[in-house]
């Protein structure tokens, strides 16, 4: 049995002390609206396993990252599994989506560009359908105000690690400074470094009025310079969370 590790698409270096690193957040917090609405995803990518991160968008739909579901040279992963609400050894459920899309435009990239490339990362999301609700029809709520992000409101990006953390716990971080626009819809911040596993995981910001709403996807990361990636929530992806997620 291939061992699970985490999507390899991340720019890693040697380890940089400076970098403010996700830390484990307990199960209080993990098992609390909206983080309950996060999970583990585990997928097949051509002969080998791999782990990321999702975030339930609609009752029966989950939103995460691109490269987590398609590779230009293993074509659409398979096999895969969401477990809600992870933590130790047990989740709040699992099932297995029955339809994968990815964001208009993530495959042409990736096939031009490559996978490490701007033009991939600034495409680099996707949902899964279920048959059934994932957590008896509660979503987490989400929002394509891009100033949640770039401006000065409280951002926490979250999802499971497979590189310093076993990959049995939710990880958070949280930026000190505002993502900086870089290509298109993706942005990084400078403050926050994202771990292996990560990857398709939610950044929650919070508006005026004290709600948080998923804002962005975690795409990439980097030790040299550190640095977050994410595909930050505009109106394509809003096309693709309204036609193809329910």
């Amino acid at each position: 049995m291939n061992r699970i590790i985490a999507l390899s698409l991340f720019a890693l270096c040697s380890l940089a002390s400076a970098a403010d690193y996700p830390q484990q957040t307990g199960e209080p917090l993990a098992r609390s609206f909206p983080y309950s609405m996060i999970g583990q995803l585990l997928f097949m990518s051509g002969p080998d396993a791999y782990s990321g991160s999702a975030t339930i968008i609609r009752p029966r739909s989950l939103l995460t990252a691109g490269h987590n579901l398609y590779d230009f040279q293993s074509g659409w992963s398979t096999d895969l599994l969401f477990r809600r609400s992870l933590y130790g050894k047990s989740a709040l459920s699992e099932q297995a989506p029955s339809r994968l899309y990815v964001l208009g435009g993530y495959r042409q990239n990736v096939t031009r560009y490559g996978a490490n490339s701007l033009p991939a990362f600034a495409a680099d999301m996707a949902g899964l359908v279920f048959r059934e609700p994932l957590a008896a029809g509660s979503t987490a709520g989400w929002s394509t105000n891009a100033k949640l992000l770039t401006g000065s409101a409280f951002n926490i990006a979250l999802g499971y690690g497979g590189e310093f953390h076993t990959g049995d716990d939710l990880l958070s971080v949280i930026p000190t400074t505002a993502f900086i626009p870089v290509y298109g819809a993706f942005s990084i911040n400078e403050s926050i470094y994202f771990e292996h596993g990560m990857s398709g995981g939610p950044v929650f910001a919070q508006d005026s009025d004290g709600n948080l709403f998923v804002s962005g996807v975690i795409v990439s990361g980097s030790t040299k310079p550190v640095s977050g990636g994410v595909r930050i929530l505009d109106s394509s992806a809003a096309g693709l969370i309204r036609r193809y997620l329910r």
